[in-house]
């Protein structure tokens, strides 16, 4: 008896592929990548600020994952709701402190905040869920 089969429309590739990233729905994945200049210490270095950044993500994503050590986040939005810099500005917003606006820091280039201490959020679609 062979296996059942379902039908469903793929938005990206129009065929199955090996190797390549397969959608069924409008959804993306990202890799946020949270650096200070030191490069030694996390930019999430405990789960309060975790619970700060959840709260913020949770609002555009639907599933997410911050890394252990604090340094990055993986997460699936939906493709046509959010940007990389968007992402990338909302994380900074959360992280920096004090009284600030987005005109205190912002996106140096695509996918990339800087913040006032010099640390980086580097948000990239990931093209690769194979190679995480």
């Amino acid at each position: 008896m062979a296996a059942p089969t379902r039908d469903f429309e793929r938005t990206n590739p129009a065929a199955i592929a090996r190797g390549t990233i397969n959608a069924t729905r409008e959804l993306q994945m990202m890799k946020v990548v949270l650096a200070v200049p030191s490069g030694d210490d996390a930019v999430i270095g405990s789960d309060a600020v975790a619970q700060h950044i959840g709260e913020v993500i949770g609002a555009f994503t639907g599933l997410f994952q911050i890394k252990a050590n604090g340094t990055e986040i993986y997460m699936v939005t939906d493709r046509h709701d959010i940007s990389i810099d968007t992402v990338a500005l909302e994380i900074g917003m959360a992280l920096e402190t004090g009284d600030i606006t987005s005109s205190d820091f912002g996106i140096s280039s695509a996918g990339v905040c800087t913040l006032i201490d010099n640390s980086t959020i580097t948000v990239t679609i990931v093209t690769d869920i194979e190679g995480l």
